[in-house]
């Protein structure tokens, strides 16, 4: 099940060009992945605001698509925000890295890749990992924006690294899960989850990966889930999601629960061990699912296609609350201090009490709010559609 490759990727620094202490270098003051950790659980720290007002904006640029000349901007969806204790890094869709000054919004430095950045990064080892619609997986330099290391998925990379164990996991639309070295760059292994029968920029795997005890766990174009061994990437088990699945999973102590698009427009719960489906939740008014779902203590929070944040139970997946935006929510909610943050297609952010679904207060920022919100001792730092990038607080 398990297809061991020869390596494809290159070092332009060694290992002691960045430090061995940079290997064990750990801040409290981070968000370094997606999601915060590998499970997809953490969603950032406070205290929070109950109305954060803008402490510094940054506009990027924009991306012309030589395949249908369209012109892009901002950041995607599936791009959040990663930081340290000085800077944010992000990805934009003008194909340019950024690493700013997380109080200021000052450019330390940018990258620049072929093609737009969707993903989001991962911090690690004093290095950047994230992927581009220009087919590669890039490690950087955090401290200068040097290239590292770089290889070549065959097909656009919009799959968000998830750092486990001291290895990078992360997808490709050519269908495939890689494991890589993060020092080297070498392949350990990638495993084949079907991928390439849909359109250019949805096909193969798009969602980021969860992993916890020794598993991996990764949805796809076809309406796949499956469990994978993190060591040799062999396919433990598979279950049915039911259409393209580009939200990504989150890990409970015995579920993994992730959401599918409008041709089966559902949350599910899957047991941890077997794949069995726990429970469903969904149908055709919620209009399918782009967000990630959010686990905190009890509960979970999801956004719908068609504007609707739902708090469930996560135990059993029933209706706790619901709350109405004014258009989709893509954003994948953050839960901080007992608020619910999210962006929506509405152009705002909102800040909904996690335990009554009652609105606190919103935000109207410039250009659709897709993006999740990284949050980090209650700054909050996310981008628009409009190539806005802020920072709140």
């Amino acid at each position: 099940m398990t297809n061991q490759v020869t390596r494809r990727s290159f070092l332009s620094l060694t290992v002691a060009s960045i430090g061995i202490s940079a290997l064990k270098s750990s801040t409290t003051n981070a968000s370094t992945m997606f999601r915060g950790n590998p499970q997809h659980t953490f969603y950032g720290s406070g205290p929070l605001s109950d109305k954060p007002e803008i402490m510094w904006k940054y506009k990027m640029g924009s991306f012309i698509s030589p395949v249908k000349s369209k012109k892009w901007s901002g950041t995607g969806w599936t791009g959040s925000p990663v930081n340290d204790e000085k800077y944010v890094y992000v990805g934009s869709l003008d194909s340019n890295f950024y690493c700013l000054d997380r109080f200021t919004g000052s450019v330390k430095w940018k990258f620049k890749a072929h093609a737009m950045f969707k993903s989001s990064p991962a911090l690690y080892a004093g290095r950047i990992f994230t992927g581009n619609v220009d087919n590669h997986f890039y490690c950087i330099n955090a401290k200068n924006g040097q290239l590292l290391w770089k290889y070549n998925s065959g097909h656009d990379l919009d799959s968000s690294p998830a750092i486990y164990n001291g290895k990078v996991y992360v997808g490709s639309e050519a269908g495939y899960m890689h494991c890589f070295d993060p020092v080297n760059g070498n392949l350990i292994w990638r495993t084949f989850l079907g991928g390439l029968e849909g359109e250019p920029g949805s096909c193969g795997v798009e969602s980021s990966p969860a992993c916890k005890n020794n598993r991996v766990y990764a949805t796809n174009y076809t309406g796949e889930l499956f469990c994978l061994d993190s060591e040799d990437g062999s396919i433990i088990w598979k279950a049915i999601t039911g259409d393209d699945t580009d939200a990504s999973c989150v890990v409970t102590d015995n579920a993994v629960i992730t959401a599918s698009e409008d041709k089966y427009p559902f949350v599910q719960s899957f047991d941890l061990k077997t794949g069995k489906k726990n429970w469903e939740f969904g149908g055709s008014s919620t209009g399918g699912f782009w967000s990630s779902p959010a686990v905190h203590e009890n509960s979970l929070f999801i956004g719908d296609n068609r504007g609707k944040l739902h708090c469930l139970d996560h135990r059993n997946g029933k209706t706790l609350w619901n709350f109405k935006a004014d258009r989709a929510i893509w954003s994948s909610p953050a839960v901080v201090d007992k608020k619910v943050v999210f962006g929506s297609y509405d152009s705002h952010l909102y800040f909904i009490d996690a335990f009554s679904g009652k609105k606190i207060s919103r935000i109207r920022l410039h250009g659709r709010v897709l993006s999740t919100p990284c949050i980090t001792d209650g700054y909050i730092y996310v981008g628009t559609s409009e190539g806005m990038f802020y920072c709140l607080r």
